[in-house]
């Protein structure tokens, strides 16, 4: 008999990409008790989706312009089991990845699987381009440092969530309360294991480096440094600094926002199209614990 786990998902624009998201998990080899679904907006007739695979609880956060760490915490509070799979909604599940993450899981562990981009639109993800992918070797599983750690997809039982109080709503919008997570976990004795298995990301429209959210993670870095005493691992503080949005001397004297990026430079770093190299699996530092 299988266990009994849930899913959360936090969403504001990409229905898309949740529908795609929710089709695989209706075609997975175990099913959820329930997947809860929190919404970064008001309640509209895109928030009633439901299934008849599995029960759907909508939540919804909406005090703030994109509240990632509250809307987490709570989705993470609805869930009714003691085994909770976090997925972006960008994520589309092989048929066994669900299994993978949740049949390892114990308290004191958390799972999470290799992250491979998808090469198309979101439009254009079909069963032929799934089948294809499928063909992607697995790798055996294997236990990791929290610098690994990837909010995109993983696992962790609802005791170790409470116990670690969740995500830290201080951090505010965008950026580092996810590595804020992987540091408390890391300091709490966790295990982070990588099943081997891939969960294939959608595409969506963005910035890079994403000056969009230039303040949050300006802001969010200053937090993180007060807890931590170091910067949180991020390629992005140096391209800022060598465009000239921050300070270059933001590690000895802190970091501070120079200049905001006028609309004719957020149009010069925005991408519109994925790239349409095969994809291959994330394995660059996201983040340090």
């Amino acid at each position: 008999m299988s266990t009994e786990f849930s899913i959360v998902t936090i969403v504001k624009h990409r229905t898309q990409q949740l529908s795609n998201l929710l089709s695989s998990i209706e075609r997975s080899s175990v099913i959820p008790k329930e997947v809860v679904i929190v919404w970064m907006t008001s309640p509209s007739d895109e928030s009633l989706l439901s299934s008849e695979h599995f029960d759907i609880q909508h939540c919804f956060t909406t005090h703030s312009e994109l509240p990632i760490a509250k809307a987490r915490n709570r989705g993470f509070e609805a869930c009714t089991t003691a085994k909770i799979i976090y997925l972006d909604v960008d994520c589309i599940c092989p048929e066994t990845l669900l299994q993978e993450m949740t049949a390892p899981l114990v308290n004191g562990k958390v799972t999470t699987a290799n992250i491979t981009d998808l090469p198309c639109k979101t439009e254009e993800v079909s069963e032929s381009v799934l089948q294809g992918l499928a063909a992607i070797p697995v790798q055996a599983p294997k236990e990791l440092p929290f610098v690994h750690f990837d909010a995109t997809a993983f696992a962790i039982t609802s005791d170790d969530f409470d116990r670690l109080g969740g995500f830290d709503t201080d951090y505010d919008g965008y950026g580092f309360s996810d590595v804020d997570f992987a540091m408390r976990c890391s300091q709490a004795g966790l295990t982070l294991v990588n099943t081997g298995r891939h969960v294939f990301k959608q595409f969506h429209m963005h910035f890079n480096p994403p000056l969009n959210h230039l303040c949050d993670l300006v802001a969010n870095a200053e937090l993180f440094k007060q807890k931590w005493s170091c910067y949180p691992f991020c390629d992005y503080f140096e391209k800022f600094a060598e465009l000239g949005y921050v300070n270059a001397d933001y590690e000895q004297a802190g970091i501070r926002v120079t200049r905001l990026a006028s609309e004719e430079e957020l149009d010069e770093f925005f991408i519109e199209q994925p790239c349409e190299e095969q994809p291959e699996v994330a394995e660059e530092m996201r983040q340090t614990a």
